[in-house]
């Protein structure tokens, strides 16, 4: 059964291309934000035909629950994990998947290369990410207890670990056993060779641990409410000089789809939005990040809510009664007051 779909990026997607549209944009920034886009766009691809394999064959089935797009925060610590299958005889198996486009090669000692326009090239070793992942999981189950019990006793769950290319992808392992490495499509295939190689000693190791499939899809559920949507703060990551929301056009069609943070453009995460709902007086009504919540406030006119450098400020005080005692930016002060 399908539990979980892969999340939307599409809002994530149209706010790189919206920021494309700026005209102020210097030639690295540009350059960084069309890389995001077709980094963001690949992994999109990727995610989405591992995912169609992967459902093909587990859609209909009552004896599994299968997880796209999981994302746990635990102890300071993320797993962001593509796709997950758990079985009834608690096998999890986490999936990461990749869309490398050309061809890539692991050394017996684990190291990974893609080959590129430049040649070869050193990359991350997606299983050592995947490791790290599935170690927050199984944190975060053993520390919540999400583990079903029998007599008392928590059942153990295996964790295995595997890497899904792109069917186009040349994989050359070089030594060493990386026999999880598989291509998208043929995935289904090597699983049931894995499930025929481990189905005798599963017979008198695992029988025991058998749960029912209502069981997993409890388990799979309790999983799907600890997920936590990705956030992006692209203003901040290409050093654009002008919050996000106060880009003409883009606060203003991104509103609809994530809340941002008024002051850098961070998508929100709905109990951040609660809570600062919850307390306007701190914020001035305005709905900030947690990073932004922590920073000192700068003084702000009270018309447009635009910073106030400090001799504005003084200024202000000094002709606090033309002002109404209000702290007015210079634009604002110039706007006549309507009676």
């Amino acid at each position: 059964m399908i539990l979980k779909h892969k999340d939307d990026v599409a809002p994530h997607l149209a706010e790189l291309e919206r920021l494309l549209t700026l005209p102020r944009l210097s030639r690295t920034q540009r350059k960084d934000v069309e890389d995001e886009l077709w980094a963001m766009r690949a992994g999109n691809k990727g995610e989405k035909d591992a995912a169609y394999h992967i459902d093909f064959r587990w859609k209909g089935g009552a004896n599994s629950a299968v997880i796209h797009d999981l994302r746990i925060d635990h102890e300071g610590r993320t797993a962001q994990i593509d796709h997950l299958i758990l079985t009834r005889s608690l096998n999890c198996h986490v999936l990461e998947s990749k869309n490398f486009g050309r061809e890539v090669r692991i050394s017996e000692s684990g190291e990974w290369e893609t080959r590129t326009h430049a040649g070869w090239r050193g990359i991350a070793s997606p299983i050592e990410q995947n490791r790290r992942h599935i170690e927050v999981l199984r944190a975060y189950i053993r520390d919540h207890r999400l583990g079903p019990k029998r007599l008392g006793l928590t059942l153990p769950i295996r964790f295995h670990n595997w890497v899904l290319v792109s069917p186009q992808c040349q994989v050359r392992r070089d030594g060493g056993d990386w026999d999880r490495v598989v291509k998208m499509d043929m995935f289904e295939k090597r699983f049931e060779e894995w499930v025929e190689r481990t189905s005798v000693l599963e017979t008198f190791t695992s029988l025991a641990s058998i749960v029912s499939g209502e069981t997993v899809k409890t388990m799979g559920q309790a999983l799907i409410e600890a997920h936590q949507p990705a956030t992006f703060n692209f203003v901040g990551k290409f050093g654009l000089t002008a919050p996000l929301a106060a880009i003409p056009g883009v606060a203003r069609q991104f509103a609809t789809t994530i809340p941002a943070c008024t002051t850098c453009g961070t998508g929100l995460e709905a109990k951040v939005v609660s809570y600062c709902r919850q307390h306007p007086e701190k914020f001035a009504g305005k709905l900030l990040c947690r990073s932004c919540q922590a920073a000192p406030r700068l003084p702000a006119c009270d018309e447009c809510q635009a910073v106030v450098e400090e001799k504005v400020v003084n200024y202000c005080r000094l002709h606090s009664k033309r002002l109404s005692r209000r702290l007015l930016c210079r634009t604002c002060q110039a706007v006549p007051a309507v009676a």
